[in-house]
């Protein structure tokens, strides 16, 4: 099955002036930002694509791994169209990233400026593998804004004010949640540069946002794009148009963009939802539906205070972790045992929550030897 790899294999050679952007391009640019680019980005000025990736790949400049939750190829894919006349002279700046534990942040975003065609995109990641980026998603249940959000509107903003050509917004999973969020709640000046927002496969904005006006007036530039079987990307209200796409995995692992399948300049689509990403997605609805927000936020507070209580900062780091997370549940106060207990409850008895959770634990144990190695190549600065 073709995906984007094989995208930039056919089309790497074509300038994005002799080929205008399109949606593949988008889910390839949406990935790179997952990379930790704080060594390789300029911290004044900007930089080409193809030289930030050489910094990269040198082994005093990469500090973090992908994770577990990350797949091995987002580095490189970085390298891959680094080599290209489409993405190598990309000219790649402003890269923030913020993460803090203390007040439930985990935000990092990058410019990439392609000159020819007077465009520039502003990129949003989604969740990385620390705990604390999943921490403030399932804040989104309950509160908003969130640390996040906030930040990615600041950065929106700032990035337009030193800009006079379009804008293109994106991101995938949180990020991309964060390029409709942003979009919808900026100033009137930036979302006049703004041409469009793409949202790849992120939640959309809880029913407490208040920016309904906004978001009913500019909802005709953003578009968000589903897996047929989408978990995360059907969370909260979407009013803005979507598109279902074909990905070749099961389940909430359709999330993986490395998944969805590619003709040509175009990304695959699907008729319609499945059964089962249907059945996930009414039951978290009517679960929510169930709770006020104080109830969404004990939940919330005692699922990772358990996390946390293991002395893990990662998500790899907890799939490792099981029997400390059964101590910690056991030596936590009854309050917080009833309101796990209630909600999980709910959870494991809804058969499409019940069959995702399962699919997603058996994948999760397929974190193999050859990963590692993996893994271990990547950080040495060597390909897999």
């Amino acid at each position: 099955m073709p995906n984007i790899n094989d995208y930039v294999d056919w089309r790497g050679d074509l300038s994005f002036k002799k080929s205008p952007v399109n949606d593949v391009d988008i889910v390839i640019l949406s990935q790179i930002v997952l990379n930790d680019l704080s060594h390789s980005v300029p911290k004044k000025g900007g930089a080409a694509l193809k030289d930030c990736a050489e910094k990269f790949f040198s082994a005093k400049s990469r500090r973090k791994k992908p994770g577990l939750i990350i797949p091995l190829t987002i580095p490189l894919i970085f390298k891959k169209i680094a080599d290209t006349a489409r993405f190598g002279g990309l000219i790649l700046s402003k890269y923030v990233e913020d993460i803090d534990e203390s007040v439930a942040v985990q935000f990092s975003a990058l410019t990439a400026d392609a000159p020819e065609i007077k465009t520039r995109f502003v990129i949003y990641s989604g969740t990385d593998d620390t705990i604390v980026g999943w921490r403030e998603n399932f804040n989104l249940i309950y509160k908003t804004p969130t640390r996040a959000q906030t930040e990615a509107v600041k950065y929106l903003e700032n990035a337009a004010r030193d800009f006079d050509g379009k804008i293109i917004v994106l991101g995938h999973s949180k990020g991309g949640h964060l390029a409709l969020y942003s979009t919808v709640n900026c100033n009137a000046e930036t979302e006049k540069k703004i041409q469009r927002a793409v949202n790849l496969d992120g939640p959309g904005l809880p029913e407490c946002d208040g920016a309904v006006a906004a978001y009913l007036t500019r909802q005709k530039k953003i578009l968000t794009i589903l897996p047929q079987s989408s978990v995360i990307g059907r969370l909260f209200e979407h009013g803005e148009d979507f598109r279902i796409i074909h990905s070749v995995n099961e389940g909430l692992f359709q999330h993986d963009a490395f998944s969805w399948e590619v003709l040509g300049t175009e990304l695959v689509g699907e008729s319609g939802f499945t059964a089962d990403g249907t059945g996930v997605d009414n039951g978290l609805r009517v679960i929510l539906d169930g709770m006020d927000d104080a109830e969404r936020e004990k939940f919330v507070e005692g699922l990772f205070g358990l996390f946390y209580a293991t002395g893990c900062s990662t998500l790899t780091e907890l799939s490792l972790s099981g029997k400390e997370i059964f101590k910690a549940y056991f030596k936590a106060d009854g309050e917080t045992k009833k309101a796990l207990n209630r909600t999980l409850l709910k959870i494991l008895s809804n058969k499409y929550l019940r069959r995702c959770i399962f699919e997603t634990m058996r994948s999760m144990k397929n974190f193999t030897k050859k990963d590692e190695e993996t893994l271990a190549a990547l950080a040495n600065g060597k390909d897999a």
